[in-house]
């Protein structure tokens, strides 16, 4: 009797076990991406896989990639903002705006400068600290009944424009305001080209330059006393109109000015129609 080999095979079976479950376990992982680019390749292929798709429990992942793939194709505004001379490219290309606003002594230099901007923006007592203070803005945004909760709420302006047939569905459909924003020669391609809009406003000495100097208007507004803080005073322009019976509770009111645009016969809906 060989007790050694005996042994070994006693000794070995819980590995080779593992290594089955381990075997199965690929070739089920296998057939899940087979499936996945068979939906991805051809959508019709879904109906046909539904059954392994369904017992598998990734019919949702299957549909939620068919959703994501279309987005992305050529002719989507999504597939046209990251094709290779699209929009992103042109942000992300060498001496992009992504390069200006990050080389040495550019915006983000001169807004993290240790006097400037964010430095006082972030300092104690600064702006930060009266909008996120006990009972500040962000409070009176998100408290129970404020406009974060109203707007997200079921049936809320965030749930109309997002429905089907809503503003945003249309303006992402084909020949949308966001494929003319994002056309060849569209408003989006000109400001992103070389001596274009965005070029002009980041260029040394440009718009931005002006705007976050010493003495310019962005460090008035966040000065002590300036513009930020008559804002956010106790009854400055802020807290009236976040106060009961407000502008904010009046343009979120049932039947208000938000209700009107985002009506599926509203103005907002028409204008998306005629873009």
């Amino acid at each position: 009797m060989n007790l050694v080999g005996t042994f070994v095979q006693f000794a070995t079976a819980p590995v080779r076990a593992g290594l089955a479950v381990a075997d199965l376990g690929l070739n089920i992982a296998t057939g899940s991406l087979k499936v996945v680019r068979r939906s991805l390749d051809d959508p019709g292929a879904v109906g046909n896989a539904t059954s392994f798709a369904a017992m598998l429990g990734i019919d949702d992942a299957v549909d939620r990639a068919n959703r994501l793939a279309r987005l992305m194709d050529d002719d989507a505004p999504l597939g046209r903002a990251l094709a290779p001379e699209g929009p992103l490219n042109q942000l992300l290309r060498p001496g992009g705006l992504v390069d200006q606003l990050t080389a040495p002594g550019g915006l983000l230099d001169r807004l993290n400068a240790e006097n400037g901007p964010v430095a006082r923006a972030l300092a104690k007592d600064g702006l930060i600290d009266q909008v996120t203070a006990e009972g500040g803005l962000v409070d009176r945004l998100t408290a129970d009944g404020g406009v974060v909760t109203r707007v997200i709420a079921p049936g809320g302006l965030a749930d109309r424009l997002l429905a089907e047939d809503g503003v945003v569905d249309r303006a992402l459909r084909e020949d949308g305001v966001a494929d003319q924003l994002l056309a060849e020669n569209g408003p989006v391609g000109r400001a992103l080209s070389r001596g274009g809009l965005v070029d002009q406003v980041t260029a040394e000495g440009g718009l931005i330059d002006r705007l976050t100097t010493d003495s310019g208007a962005l460090s008035r507004v966040i000065a002590p006393g300036g513009l930020a803080d008559q804002l956010l005073a106790d009854d400055g322009l802020i807290e009236r109109i976040l106060r009961e019976d407000g502008v904010v509770d009046t343009l979120l009111a049932e039947g208000g000015l938000l209700d009107t645009l985002t009506d599926p016969d509203g103005p907002l809906l028409k204008l998306a129609d005629v873009a």
